[in-house]
């Protein structure tokens, strides 16, 4: 329990000492979604995806069970669930160095380039189309 209350502690350091940049994120969200509907630069500029467009809303799909249709949006997804999950064990529980978490990092990264590629190649599904 001592663990739980000291990552929790530690949770809360870190959200505070990223304020300013959570709070330049809002503001570009509110102001995009105003101006242009979207929130992806690449999207509003060149009018494509870019290789991270639908990652929210794929995680939205796990998160209410809808797995399948999920992994068609965004395979890579899971990839950064599990990603995000060691990160957060090691951070806040298990207080450790997270150096071991950038090879997981660049090969999904990669993985991300190779995907996009892929689907500048055989089309973008609809729901990322403007």
């Amino acid at each position: 329990m001592e663990r739980v209350k000291k990552g929790l502690k530690r949770l809360g350091e870190d959200l505070y000492s990223l304020r300013y940049a959570l709070l330049g994120i809002a503001v570009y969200y509110v102001t995009v979604h105003l101006l242009f509907g979207q929130f992806c630069p690449m999207m509003i500029v060149l009018h494509l995806p870019c290789p991270g467009c639908g990652m929210t809303r794929a995680f939205v799909l796990v998160l209410t069970g809808r797995l399948r249709e999920a992994w068609e949006l965004h395979p890579l997804v899971y990839g950064w669930i599990l990603l995000g999950g060691m990160f957060g064990v090691n951070r806040y529980l298990l207080d450790k160095r997270l150096h071991m978490l950038t090879a997981g990092l660049v090969g999904l990264l990669f993985g991300m380039m190779v995907f996009y590629v892929y689907r500048m190649r055989n089309g973008f599904p609809v729901e990322l189309m403007w």
